[in-house]
């Protein structure tokens, strides 16, 4: 009896053994399941947030680059449109070898898809296809895109436009944002979409106008073939923006189709008419597509059977590493906001956010605003094209950045107009020497590629807080003054505002009021 009340017990006994390590194997599955489905989940969410963030940083990216296309258009119709020989052989009369070699230019120098020279008075004188030009005498149809822009141009000249003696003339450049004087956008002609931009003919300064809508120059660039390739190497070579970004973007096959893409995990950017048409969209092939967090996630996940500690570390590295991709892609992002993407100074955006922080401190803390002006700059890029100019541009800001140091900001504001901000109070003598040292620094001559040599030089207006203004405007324009006053002493020369405030006056010889290279041991 008790053998078999023995073998009972050790019977019953196993039977609760097995139950254990069921119940033990089953909870440790359990757990590893629950684990696994947690890091599974985790990793998700990490890659649909993180593929997000990709495709709107690549968005966003790719919306700079043609914005940057689009000013690049208009600014490259000004070879043509802003000229007075185009005033004197455009408007004044009708030279046809210069209008049919200025229109063949465009092609030629720039690549111009489409160009169409348009009178005052409606009339289409010349149209470029490629790398023929077409002189005729048709009047502009309505209800055209380019008849679009033709108004809204001759808008933007009549608000523009200046009397001057002997007729009209048109504001400065300088003062003015190119979207100020020029219309740029997207349309369709020949049933292919464009890059468009509009512009009036502009005096040089020394013609003028007459009286009554401006004649215009219209360009256009077709989205496919070249433009396509030259959009692809923006977003992939190591330019000055996508350099910026440490290689974190990718695009490949970017393409332009009239219709939006059938598969809504496919990435595109709307293109948009000038009446805001929908005309078609960018795709391209993010990152995202092409690579996955998912082959780091599943090795973890294997790893967790074997040891839930491994889990937890693999859990904790991953989200870090995603976090520091989240937060390098915002911090490259608000870099590229607030710096020049050509020289890497500080852009406008910034250097008014520092004006406006200088300002709050109050007049316990002085500063001074160098406004700095190229001189002959035109003429780099008109001998060596745009590729020698923005050369220049890189070597003028390294030569400012060397010559300021830890002193103030250096900020490029735009084309060939810089600004410094000095934050500390300097005596006038100490402006002095720097002014002149930046004078001559930039007065070295800059290397170009292919053994040219580029040369410029520099003219500063100077103006300090709380003396020549007490808010951004006041200021600015005091420096603008003397800026003014060093070009009309013979450019290469550095001006004080407060001293051309008092020649203005008649308190003071205007000889006086600039200074340069040749007063450096004065």
């Amino acid at each position: 009896m008790r053998t078999y009340q023995t073998r009972a017990t050790d019977r019953v006994a196993a039977l609760g053994r097995h139950h254990i390590s069921r119940l033990a194997f089953l909870l440790a599955g359990l757990l590893i399941a629950v684990s696994a489905a947690s890091l599974l989940f985790v990793g998700f969410v990490a890659s649909e947030t993180s593929d997000r963030q990709t495709v709107q940083s690549e968005k966003q990216l790719l919306r700079n680059v043609l914005a940057h296309r689009l000013d690049l258009l208009s600014q490259e119709q000004l070879s043509l449109a802003r000229s007075d020989h185009t005033v004197a052989s455009l408007v004044h009369s009708f030279d046809v070898q210069y209008v049919r070699q200025s229109v063949s230019a465009q092609w030629a120098n720039y690549g111009h898809n489409r160009t169409v020279v348009i009178t005052g008075d409606r009339i289409i004188r010349a149209e470029s296809f490629d790398d023929y030009t077409h002189l005729t005498s048709a009047p502009l149809e309505s209800g055209t895109a380019i008849e679009d822009l033709f108004r809204q141009v001759q808008t933007l000249y009549m608000a523009n436009r200046v009397r001057v003696p002997g007729g009209f003339g048109h504001r400065s450049l300088q003062s003015l944002d190119t979207d100020d004087f020029a219309v740029a956008g997207y349309t369709v002609l020949d049933n292919r979409v464009a890059m468009i931009s509009a512009v009036p003919v502009m005096p040089d300064g020394r013609t003028t106008l007459p009286d009554g809508p401006a004649a215009v120059i219209v360009s256009a660039m077709f989205l496919d073939g070249g433009m396509l390739r030259d959009l692809n190497g923006d977003l992939t070579s190591d330019n000055a923006v996508v350099a910026e970004l440490n290689g974190a973007l990718a695009y490949e096959e970017l393409k332009f189709a009239r219709s939006m893409p059938d598969l809504p995990t496919t990435p595109a950017l709307e293109i948009r008419g000038l009446d805001g048409t929908l005309l078609g969209a960018f795709q391209w092939q993010s990152r995202t597509q092409t690579s996955s967090i998912w082959p780091t996630v599943v090795p973890v996940i294997f790893v967790l059977s074997v040891a839930l500690a491994i889990l937890a570390f693999g859990i904790a590295w991953r989200i870090g590493r995603l976090n520091a991709s989240l937060q390098l892609s915002e911090a490259q992002n608000r870099y590229l906001a607030l710096h020049d993407s050509l020289s890497g100074l500080a852009n406008r955006l910034q250097f008014n956010r520092a004006l406006e922080t200088a300002l709050k401190s109050g007049a316990d803390t002085p500063f001074t605003i160098l406004q700095c002006d190229l001189d002959k700059f035109k003429a780099v890029n008109d001998t060596y094209g745009h590729a020698a100019g923005d050369e220049v541009i890189k070597a003028v800001a390294q030569r400012f950045t060397a010559a300021i140091g830890e002193k103030g900001l250096v900020a490029r504001l735009g084309g060939d107009e810089f600004a410094v901000l000095i934050y500390a109070k300097l005596p006038r003598t100490t402006l002095r020497d720097l002014a002149v040292l930046m004078i001559r620094s930039i007065k070295e001559p800059i290397a170009l590629e292919g053994g040219n040599t580029a040369h410029i030089g520099l003219s500063i207006g100077i103006a300090s807080f709380p003396g020549d203004g007490k808010d951004p405007e006041a200021l600015m324009a005091a420096a603008d003054r003397a800026l003014y006053a060093s070009k009309e002493a013979g450019r290469g020369r550095a001006a004080f505002a407060s001293d051309t405030a008092t020649a203005d006056a008649g308190s003071a010889e205007p000889s006086n009021t600039t200074f340069g290279i040749e007063s450096d041991a004065a």
